[in-house]
């Protein structure tokens, strides 16, 4: 049985490395348990953050507590509760290296990489993708603004990284992402990770028990 599953999520979201973790383990126990169960994934576009970035001497506590209307100390104890989280699935988080930058041009190229997924060229690129952005952003200070620097890593990848810069150069995913943004908020989505699992929705990073209990819902529904 085919179950799609939609995942609206932003590379600047450290929960959304969370949830990512806590879905691929949800896939491997479902593969583990059950051959006729099979997520389809759409990862979709969400921009916590769609204002132009310009560099900042803030630190990321800094700017979270201005976002939160927290004191810094308070920042930094939320900070240091994501970072535990992060480890706890089996990232790394250094916050002191990230830096603030608008993702729209990460989502196009996530967009880029999901279409070659489904003309066949590639095979599972887009997940790989946003593993390794989300991995760069949150422990080795990748500037999702340069595309330089995104484009290295889709190299690294070993996918095609002249196709890719066309893609951002062109902006022809542009469009695909705006279309996932209106539809999250169309669909009263507030923030991320957001899981809709057939036609059921999940706000959060959900443990990986959570999604598959909503799987097996969506199985048990469809065979009435």
């Amino acid at each position: 049985m085919k179950i799609p599953v939609s995942i609206w999520s932003d590379i600047a979201c450290p929960w959304c490395f969370v949830g990512m973790a806590n879905l691929d383990a949800a896939i491997r126990q479902l593969a583990d348990e059950s051959e006729a169960v099979e997520l389809q994934l759409r990862w979709r576009a969400f921009e916590l953050d769609p204002r132009p970035r310009e560099p900042s001497t803030q630190n990321y506590a800094e700017r979270l507590a201005v976002k939160y209307q927290r004191s810094v100390e308070q920042a930094q104890e939320m900070l240091d509760t994501m970072t535990q989280a992060i480890a706890d699935v089996g990232g790394r988080a250094d916050f002191s290296k990230v830096i603030a930058a608008n993702t729209f041009r990460a989502h196009q190229l996530i967009q880029w990489a999901g279409d070659t997924d489904r003309r066949g060229e590639t095979n599972n690129a887009q997940h790989q993708l946003i593993a390794a952005l989300k991995r760069g952003y949150l422990g080795d200070g990748l500037n999702l603004g340069v595309d330089d620097e995104m484009l290295q890593l889709v190299g690294e990848l070993g996918l095609d990284q002249a196709a890719a810069e066309d893609a951002l150069n062109s902006e022809r995913f542009s469009d695909v992402v705006r279309a996932d943004e209106l539809a999250a908020e169309q669909n009263g989505i507030r923030g991320v990770p957001f899981f809709v699992i057939g036609s059921y929705g999940l706000s959060g990073a959900q443990p990986a028990a959570a999604l598959i209990e909503v799987v097996r819902k969506v199985e048990s529904d469809y065979h009435g």
